[in-house]
């Protein structure tokens, strides 16, 4: 009885135009993306590169005085992630380099500094895609599992007979998913085909490893947003009403939730800033001269 309904829940989806919008937004979305990103990844790659040989060759044609404090003694360049492809996180904001000096480490210019707006609109990742756009489809696909039904009176027709309602809602969920997922797998399966044809590592198993893992927590992800948009459904008896109430968890979930989080964790344990920690450290470089100097006066 449940492949039955199964295979119903799947049929019902697959004819629908939000099936059709899936298909077409993964199919574009994803290899599009992975590979857009792989090629930023080789030319950050190429700049790295470029940059550590730059530096090796001053450093054998002029070396540092080491005696100036200002002077950068030697530098620490941050090399690009191939994990970055997928997810570009904080990469953007780090600086490009640590400069040793005897002051302290200084900090080369960061990457949003080049492209502020970019930064500030988000980047369009894989990470992206399905933190965002694949849970809000999952919940749109979603909505109107059970309410649908209700609404349109087949589901008291269906219940009437001996259907157990645990059956029925993982009719819907499973039915549901994998017609969701099947369209995912693909799509991300070609972006994968189009990273490796470009020329990505993906056989060494510090790259693979993550993207099998990635690959599961986003599975995992887009299943409980399938879970929560079926068990909507189940308490509401309208579909436009359940449409507003998943719409409305996904903006606060998706949108408002880890932003809020940052607030927060400031509120709960504020951060010194840059200047105070600078100040802080001046002043003890000044108390430990001062001692220093008194104790050789005494001397």
């Amino acid at each position: 009885m449940l492949m039955t309904l199964i295979q119903k829940e799947i049929m019902h989806h697959i004819l629908s135009v939000r099936f059709v919008a899936l298909l077409l937004m993964c199919l574009l979305l994803v290899p599009l993306t992975l590979s857009i990103n792989y090629r930023r990844y080789s030319q950050n790659l190429v700049d790295y590169q470029e940059s550590v040989k730059r530096e090796q060759t001053e450093a054998k044609e002029n070396p540092p005085n080491a005696q100036n404090p200002n002077i950068e003694v030697s530098k620490l360049f941050l090399k690009p992630t191939p994990l970055s492809v997928f997810a570009n996180g904080l990469e953007d904001a780090l600086p490009t380099y640590l400069g040793m000096t005897r002051n302290g480490v200084r900090q080369g210019s960061a990457g949003v500094s080049q492209a502020s707006v970019a930064y500030v609109l988000g980047n369009l990742d894989f990470l992206f895609i399905v933190g965002t756009v694949f849970s809000l489809l999952a919940l749109l696909f979603t909505f109107d599992a059970v309410a649908g039904e209700r609404e349109a009176g087949t589901l008291r027709i269906n219940l009437s007979n001996s259907l157990p309602r645990d059956v029925f809602l993982w009719s819907k969920l499973i039915g549901g998913y994998i017609v969701f997922v099947v369209p995912f797998l693909v799509s991300f399966l070609l972006g994968l085909l189009v990273l490796v044809w470009q020329g990505f590592p993906l056989g060494e198993f510090t790259v693979a490893l993550p993207v099998f893992c990635l690959t599961l927590i986003s599975l995992l992800y887009i299943a409980v947003f399938f879970a929560i948009g079926v068990v909507i459904s189940t308490y509401l008896d309208n579909a436009k009403t359940a449409l507003i109430v998943v719409f409305t968890f996904w903006v606060f979930a998706v949108l408002i939730a880890p932003r809020g989080a940052f607030v927060v964790a400031k509120l709960v344990s504020p951060t010194r800033t840059e200047q105070a920690v600078y100040m802080e450290k001046t002043a003890l470089r000044n108390n430990l001269s001062k001692d220093k100097d008194e104790k050789i006066g005494k001397k």
